[in-house]
């Protein structure tokens, strides 16, 4: 009896083991990228699409003219990856996409859009022009009711250096003609995406790559930005991120592959900053390694470009941005830390797609030959071509402040100019000061503010795309830190008790360093020969540095007395600069030295002598 009781207990306990659950119904909740356009030459798109039981799906869409060419589905049935092919004779329009297995449909729909084809969009940037750098939420708050945004961290606390403090694009945006007046031609943006994480104010912590981040404002804001800076003359640089995304992306918790990150967020490699191994020919491949696959910081887990479905994915999202927006170059941050022949085939992509854009990649080191080795076209041995067009001058900004704080010379200076053979092309580097990771140059200065100025001379009028960081024209100071350095622009923020976008809210010493900044700029704009005149110059001697700017019949002489006192400017090297030249003026007083007879010149110390030779 009893053992019959326990067979009958058995197979009730089969039975039930066996009773098949109730699977779950396939949804597909989001799709990526929103939309694509019609003729673009990029017509093969793979779309992510977000959603619930995507396993062993099949997918159409409701014209013969978008092909769907594969569907991959992952372990993750959480995601799917379905190939498309869009025909060039195809309308714009919104397209339905259907998913089906056999545990449901789904539908969802997929514009495909006409372009926007005004002549003004994707138009790169170069030597011609001065970059302004703006940390946007330390600009100005043009719209105080996004300062805080429901499900989002609530980080706005503009007394804390640490948090968010309310600038957007909407203060940008209101002071576009303040930044034309200033005569500065193209607009760096720190990341604008979404950072929903603490201490993200930066920007660098992606959480959402399709969405301008609320509290700067919308896609469509951003948009209008553009819009409006190029309405003003005014060019529009993308700060965009390979390298990592931030801790609270929806991936972290959910990765669509295994292999999606480098390392887990419980176990990856820190602090391997062996930067020099990216080119070094006798490095360990494994220290390359550590290099491309360590973290920043725990909040900012590090992608792995080698996943065929994360690359593609990147680059179509930069595509996206770029046509969305209309947007007209990229920085790219912490360049020699990704997988180097993904950044390849994204610069190639986007390159092919916008011809005349342009993409500048910070590799943060000390030497010309290193950095001059990631720029196209380079002389050096290479596995492959890398594709970046333009490099940040580090070692020049090195010697700028070593200068400013009076451990450099003019000497210096000059010898970062000397080793631009390494380049493949010298005015495809970015050139700056300061930027929003180091302490500003006025802070540093001490209060030798005549160094700063002097090294803003040299900027404006030597070779290379120079970079000014935002209150640069007004002297700001910040401090040591990044969140310190990052400081509030006066006037920009409810309740600032004065308005420095404003002559009349300005100091008597911010008014002098602003004029001094707007004529370099405004002679920069007027005089081609100083942005994009071929630069030739002398071993500076005596503390003087002289060169000379030439493009067609325009020459002009700059001449930097790097002494503390008024020097007699020792002309006889450089006589031949004067043959047949009758006269010289000076383009910032307006005086006009002859040369008819013998020269004398005489420069101020700490100052720079900007003069137009004329033969007649």
């Amino acid at each position: 009896m009893r053992k019959h009781l326990q067979i009958a207990i058995t197979i009730l306990a089969t039975a039930f083991c066996l009773k098949p659950a109730f699977a779950q119904p396939l949804s597909v909740e989001k799709i990526e990228p929103p939309n694509w356009w019609v003729g673009m030459k990029n017509n093969s798109v793979q779309l992510i699409l977000y959603g619930k039981n995507l396993r062993n799906i099949g997918a159409e869409f409701n014209s013969p003219k978008l092909k769907v060419s594969e569907v991959h589905t992952l372990a993750n049935p959480d995601y799917a990856f379905v190939d498309i092919e869009i025909s060039e004779d195809l309308s714009p329009g919104t397209y339905a996409l259907t998913i089906r297995s056999d545990q449901g449909t789904a539908e969802i729909e997929f514009p495909i859009l006409s372009r926007n084809t005004d002549k003004h969009r994707h138009a790169g940037f170069g030597p011609q022009d001065v970059v302004y750098l703006i940390t946007p939420d330390r600009f100005a708050n043009g719209n105080p009711f996004n300062d805080r945004v429901e499900d989002r961290f609530n980080e706005f606390d503009p007394r804390n250096p640490s948090k968010r403090h309310g600038g957007d694009l909407k203060g940008i945006i209101d002071r576009l003609d303040y930044l034309k007046d200033l005569d500065v031609t193209a607009l760096w943006l720190n990341p604008v995406l979404e950072n929903n994480g603490k201490l993200s104010y930066h920007g660098y912590q992606t959480t959402d790559h399709y969405r301008i981040d609320p509290r700067f404002g919308s896609n469509d804001d951003y948009r209008r930005l553009v819009t409006e800076a190029h309405k003003r003359g005014l060019k529009v640089i993308f700060d965009h991120i390979n390298n990592h995304i931030g801790i609270n992306h929806p991936w972290v918790k959910n990765l669509p592959a295994d292999d999606w990150l480098n390392g887990s967020v419980e176990n990856h490699l820190s602090n391997k900053h062996y930067i020099s191994s990216a080119i070094d020919i006798h490095a360990d491949d494994k220290t390359r390694e550590m290099l491309r696959t360590f973290w920043f910081v725990d909040e900012m887990p590090d992608l792995n470009q080698k996943n065929p479905f994360l690359a593609k994915y990147l680059i179509q999202n930069t595509l996206w941005w770029i046509e969305f927006s209309g947007l007209d170059g990229i920085r790219e941050d912490t360049y020699p830390y990704p997988d180097p022949a993904y950044l390849s085939e994204w610069e190639r992509a986007i390159l092919t797609e916008y011809p005349n854009f342009n993409i500048v990649g910070e590799i943060w080191a000390e030497s010309s030959a290193f950095i001059s080795r990631f720029q196209k076209g380079t002389a050096f041995p290479k596995e492959f071509e890398t594709n970046l067009p333009a490099v940040m001058d580090f070692p020049l900004m090195i010697a700028y402040r070593d200068f400013i704080q009076g451990k450099g010379t003019l000497k210096d200076i000059y010898e970062v100019f000397s080793e631009d053979f390494l380049y493949a092309d010298t005015d495809n580097l970015m050139t700056f000061i300061d930027n929003h990771d180091t302490a500003r140059a006025f802070y540093i200065a001490e209060g030798k503010s005549v160094r700063v100025k002097l090294c803003l001379a040299i900027l404006l009028t030597s070779r290379g795309i120079p970079e000014l960081l935002y209150g640069t024209e007004i002297g700001m100071l910040g401090g040591e830190r990044h969140v310190d350095l990052r400081a509030d622009f006066p006037g920009g923020f409810v309740g600032d008790k004065r308005n420095a976008f404003t002559e009349a809210g300005r100091t008597k010493k911010e008014n002098e360093i602003f004029d001094y900044l707007s004529e370099l700029l405004h002679l920069r704009k007027q005089h081609p020969a100083l942005s994009i005149g071929k630069m030739i110059h002398m071993v500076p001697k005596d503390g003087i540095y002289m060169y000379l700017k030439q493009y067609k019949e325009e020459r002009i002489i700059v001449i930097v007395n790097g002494n503390e006192r008024q020097q007699r400017i020792d002309l006889s090297e450089v006589g031949h600069w004067f043959n047949g030249v009758k006269s010289l003026q000076n383009l910032i007083s307006g005086e006009v030295i002859s040369c008819e007879n013998e020269m004398k010149l005489k420069l101020d110390g700490m100052s720079a002598g900007i003069f137009s030779i004329s033969d007649r």
